[in-house]
């Protein structure tokens, strides 16, 4: 019975037996007048069984806070009825924000007795696209026996939900390789690199990294005093992020931020599943700044950063490289994802060099901006747009950079797909 038929049944109930009582008393019926009587006071039993009921009752939501774009994600409501009184009706209201249709409801018709907890579950799916949204607020309501009063009471259980962007493995890198720093037969031996696995301290040497002195052993021996690591045998994945404002352009599904986020995201994962160590770096209204790591849950954080990503920085991709390109180890991958393809090819092909000579392997996705609808300014003409990809192509060819071009007639799952992914860009 819905609540405003309740209502309307309720209404009755006081019409009849209000009239049972002026009847019973005018015509000098007791019978009448006690039915009345008697009446009122089962109704107001059940009114306070309907506030009662709810007074010491608690319900606490359990769900992983995070899920992949249509992944069906289950939750869990404990309830627990923390009086002496019987709980009836029990209904539980939650918003699960993620999902197109956000609100649901669950009914435990009891009785619930004091002292006894219950769970309810619910299964609803990521229908909306990624980014991060909330669940909650619950809310509770009661109701006696009958059905004929309710009592609600809000529950504001509020948490932040992340919706990932749907991750395929990008086919194209697994024959990139994130190479390790040491050939098979060293293995066994500790070198001093660029891991993070400690391995001692020696003397400071012209060029080392500020960063890596060791305080307390400079100040027992009187001069500076570097930590050593071992070399680094684990393979290194480093994507670099353009995150530059002047590169927005397109909205929802066909934008460059989509493109952008979208196609970290399959990158990450790809690595991290195969066992890379991967960090991510990037400028936009916020650093983008997540250290090197290993493992799906390194993953999934790398996954919550991307997703709060706008393209609000002011760093272009090429100072972005500049400024990192020095700590990258030698023998790994870095990715650099432009939001543009019109780069300076002159401070790419610089860039590119200066990462090669160091034993880093680049390679270059650029995202063509003039292929989405503009934002900011107007799209550059399709013959020059088609000249700067044909520079860029020409570019990496000679310096044996992998490297793809993304624009948005391209299906992004198909095109991140192609085994031949990585080959010079067409």
């Amino acid at each position: 019975m819905g609540r405003a038929h309740t209502a309307a049944y309720r209404r009755f109930l006081y019409a009849a037996l209000g009239f049972a009582g002026l009847l019973g008393f005018a015509l000098r019926v007791e019978a009448l007048a006690a039915l009345a009587l008697g009446g009122f006071v089962l109704l107001l039993v059940a009114w306070r069984q309907a506030r009662g009921g709810l007074a010491r009752l608690a319900v606490a939501r359990e769900v992983y806070p995070s899920a992949f774009e249509d992944d069906a994600v289950p939750v869990s409501l404990v309830l627990d009825n923390r009086s002496r009184r019987t709980a009836w009706l029990v209904e539980i209201r939650d918003s699960f924000g993620p999902a197109v249709a956000d609100r649901q409801a669950l009914l435990e018709p009891g009785p619930l007795r004091a002292a006894r907890r219950r769970r309810l579950v619910y299964r609803t799916a990521c229908s909306r696209p990624w980014g991060v949204y909330t669940v909650g607020p619950l809310t509770l309501s009661t109701s006696d026996p009958f059905g004929l009063f309710h009592a609600e009471r809000g529950v504001p259980d509020v948490a932040p939900f992340a919706v990932f962007p749907r991750v395929w493995p990008v086919a194209g890198i697994e024959k990139l390789g994130a190479r390790p720093s040491l050939s098979p037969q060293e293995l066994t031996l500790a070198r001093s690199g660029q891991s993070l696995a400690y391995l001692g301290v020696r003397d400071f040497r012209p060029g080392d990294d500020l960063r890596r002195i060791h305080w307390p052993a400079t100040a027992r021996r009187g001069a500076p005093a570097v930590k050593e690591h071992e070399v680094d045998l684990v393979p290194y994945f480093t994507l670099l992020v353009d995150l530059d404002r002047a590169h927005r352009a397109g909205t929802g599904l066909k934008s460059t931020l989509e493109y952008l986020v979208r196609t970290s995201a399959c990158l990450v994962w790809t690595a991290a599943t195969r066992g890379d160590l991967v960090q991510v770096l990037g400028e936009g209204a916020r650093t983008l700044a997540l250290p090197p790591g290993a493992g799906t849950l390194h993953a999934t954080q790398a996954l919550y950063e991307l997703i709060q990503a706008q393209q609000e920085g002011r760093v272009p991709l090429l100072d972005l490289v500049e400024h990192h390109r020095l700590h990258l180890p030698a023998g790994s991958t870095a990715t650099l994802l432009s939001g543009t393809m019109f780069l300076d090819l002159l401070r790419l092909e610089e860039a590119l060099g200066a990462l090669q000579s160091r034993g880093v392997r680049p390679v270059v996705v650029l995202v063509n901006k003039d292929s989405f609808l503009p934002i900011d300014r107007r799209a550059v003409p399709r013959d020059q747009a088609a000249a700067q990809a044909g520079a860029a192509a020409t570019l990496l060819r000679s310096r044996g950079v992998p490297g793809a071009i993304l624009s948005a007639e391209q299906d992004l799952e198909a095109e991140l797909g192609r085994v031949d992914l990585f080959e010079a860009p067409r």
